[in-house]
């Protein structure tokens, strides 16, 4: 998990978090905002994306899946991508995070979390 340094935007102080993609029956990632401090509206929209490292023609980072949602502040209110895994094989995945505040102008900017190897090849 990684938790960005605070984001002011206004008068408001937040932050923006994300797990470490995970497998349960699929890999998954969640992305979340918390206030530190100041007047924050009380939803964000949250979007979090995840990544596979892919090898083609040449090798990167490929957006496999996004999502967004419209959320109070907290852990227990989080966006979530997921994907489906269609093999075992051992795969390199990241996910992110962008949160932009309900009617505030807030800067633009992502917060990565840490890169892991899981056992779930997505259908590319």
């Amino acid at each position: 998990m990684l938790t960005s340094a605070p984001i002011t935007a206004g008068s408001c102080k937040y932050n923006q978090s994300v797990d470490n993609v995970h497998v349960s029956v699929q890999a998954s990632v969640h992305g979340w905002w918390g206030k530190v401090g100041g007047t924050c509206p009380t939803k964000a929209k949250v979007t979090v994306y995840s990544q596979a490292y892919y090898c083609g023609l040449a090798c990167g980072w490929v957006t496999v899946s996004v999502n967004s949602r419209t959320v109070k502040e907290g852990t227990s209110k989080r966006a979530n991508a997921r994907v489906v895994c269609a093999g075992k094989k051992l795969v390199g995945w990241q996910g992110f995070v962008d949160v932009d505040l309900v009617g505030v102008n807030d800067p633009k900017g992502y917060t990565y979390g840490t890169k892991t190897n899981i056992f779930c090849e997505p259908a590319w």
